[in-house]
């Protein structure tokens, strides 16, 4: 695959683009020239992504775990040639405790919002990039992809598992011209990083734009030798 050039006006797809690192994307990636697909829960959060942002943004909405999300996007998508990256940013941190008292419900929303609700997703917009062949998948990943820590059970659990997923992708599809990449964006000032580390002071840590900025260097660079890497984006930050 070829380097993923934003100059052929791509068209970019942003779970969970409310707020934080997902609404920062949003604007770097539109006004880099991508046709941006803006994913939020709700028709009036969507539609207010769109309308606010300068440039070529569709909104789309749904919960990540309605099963009729993906082909709905797959519908606003398909005009326009189909999506040519997916950055699947949509997650929550939800339950925190120890493993031994952790909500087996609660446990299991994680699981669902932050690795199967992306199953549909791939299944309804990668064979359009096979297609075509050329593709690139961005999964969201942390640390805590890497490592275990102390009351984060889920978290932990879930994006170990994006991390998997991500690798079963690259080895199945990278020779169709798929590029499968986990992304570890740092420490972003966003609410999770609030709610993660307990407090409302995360001045010392980087701002979602120059977070989304360095999501953008790291598309215009992305090709297959990237396939199958989980990645930390600090390279970027300064590209």
């Amino acid at each position: 695959m070829s380097h993923l050039t934003l100059s052929h006006h791509p068209t970019v797809l942003i779970t969970g683009a409310r707020r934080g690192l997902g609404r920062a994307l949003v604007d770097a990636f539109a006004s880099s020239g991508a046709r941006v697909l803006a994913h939020a829960r709700s028709e009036a959060q969507a539609r207010a992504i769109a309308e606010d942002t300068d440039g070529e943004v569709y909104a789309v909405w749904g919960d990540m775990r309605d099963v009729a999300l993906s082909s709905r996007i797959a519908e606003v998508a398909e005009p326009l040639g189909g999506v040519d990256l997916m950055i699947l940013n949509a997650g929550v941190i939800n339950t925190m405790g120890p493993l031994l008292e952790a909500d087996a419900q609660e446990f299991a929303d994680v699981l669902s919002i932050n690795v199967s609700a992306n199953l549909a997703l791939l299944q309804a917009l990668v064979p359009a990039m096979k297609a075509k062949g050329a593709g690139a998948v961005m999964w969201l990943t942390s640390g805590l992809g890497r490592f275990g820590l102390p009351g984060y059970g889920a978290y932990c659990a879930s994006k170990h598992a994006v991390e998997g997923m991500m690798k079963v992708l690259a080895e199945e599809e990278g020779g169709a011209g798929i590029v499968s990449v986990a992304i570890a964006p740092g420490m972003v000032q966003t609410d999770m990083l609030r709610v993660a580390l307990g407090t409302d002071d995360v001045s010392d840590h980087q701002t979602p734009a120059q977070t989304a900025r360095a999501f953008v260097s790291l598309a215009r660079a992305l090709s297959a030798e990237h396939n199958g890497q989980s990645l930390d984006i600090a390279p970027w930050l300064a590209a």
